[in-house]
């Protein structure tokens, strides 16, 4: 299934010229992701968890007007209240399946980079770290129609499902 990414920065304005993501941030690709730690088998027979590691969110974006203002972010740890990831599919009525929401954000990195015989524009990586995390998905069908949505959301500071 091919999909489009897009990126909404609070306070940031990206080139996006989707008609429901306009000035959003077009992403390439993205990742995030969460790991749980084990420990070996206890007394129990069984193994126990701690506290999850969550991953950075990490995207891949086309140098454009963005990219100064999350370098200025990053370089003063500024804080940013909300960043959202939507998923779409790329073709049809274009509906978001899944939808990330993050809370609390600091941008970690801001890496460039590129080589001029390859991409018609350089591109870079961009990292945020955050509080709280929503999952939101939503099926969508054969006909294209959308499903009802599951979400849930983690405070990473609580840890715990809010």
């Amino acid at each position: 299934m091919a999909f489009d990414a897009y990126l909404k920065v609070e306070g940031v304005d990206g080139e996006a010229t989707d008609a429901a993501h306009d000035k959003w941030i077009q992403v390439l690709s993205y990742s995030v992701g969460l790991s749980q730690p084990v420990s070996g088998v206890t007394g129990t027979g069984g193994r126990t968890g701690g506290r999850a590691d969550f991953q950075d969110l990490s995207i891949v974006k086309v140098i454009d007007n963005s990219t100064p203002d999350l370098s200025i972010k990053c370089a003063k740890g500024e804080h940013i209240p909300t960043v959202e990831l939507e998923l779409c599919l790329a073709t049809g009525d274009k509906h978001t399946f899944m939808k990330y929401t993050f809370e609390d954000c600091i941008v970690t990195s801001v890496t460039p980079g590129g080589s001029s015989g390859g991409e018609p524009k350089p591109t870079e990586q961009v990292s945020f770290a955050y509080g709280k995390i929503k999952w939101e998905y939503t099926p969508i069908d054969d006909t294209g129609a959308p499903g009802s949505t599951t979400d849930r959301k983690w405070d990473l500071e609580k840890n715990q499902q809010e």
